[in-house]
């Protein structure tokens, strides 16, 4: 399907683009030593092919909110790395994880 051309009639050639693609994930805990999120899923998120990261907290209810971020490691550096003691863990839809262990070794 050529999708530049079924949705306005104009075929784009020679244009250069960012990356395209995205993944999503979730992040589950199983401590929480601040009491605000809480344990279990507490976000979801996209990381976007360019590496901008935005997150959805799932508190407060009823919609949560909304954070951007320039990496998954800036993330990773403010809400997970300074808290080893809630054992957070990122599973992504291509069924990867990252665990606490595999997030310490970003602080070198």
């Amino acid at each position: 399907m050529n999708w530049a051309k079924e949705v306005t009639g104009v075929v784009m050639t020679g244009v250069v683009r960012a990356p395209h693609g995205m993944r999503r994930f979730t992040m589950g805990r199983e401590f929480d030593v601040s009491g605000v999120s809480g344990t279990g899923i507490v976000l979801e998120g996209v990381q976007f092919s360019a590496g901008v990261v935005v997150i959805h907290w799932l508190t407060p209810p009823p919609r949560g909110s909304i954070s951007v971020f320039e990496t998954l490691e800036q993330f990773l550096s403010i809400h997970v790395v300074p808290h080893p003691g809630n054992r957070a863990v990122l599973v992504f839809d291509d069924g990867e994880e990252m665990g606490s262990s595999e997030v310490m070794t970003l602080r070198s």
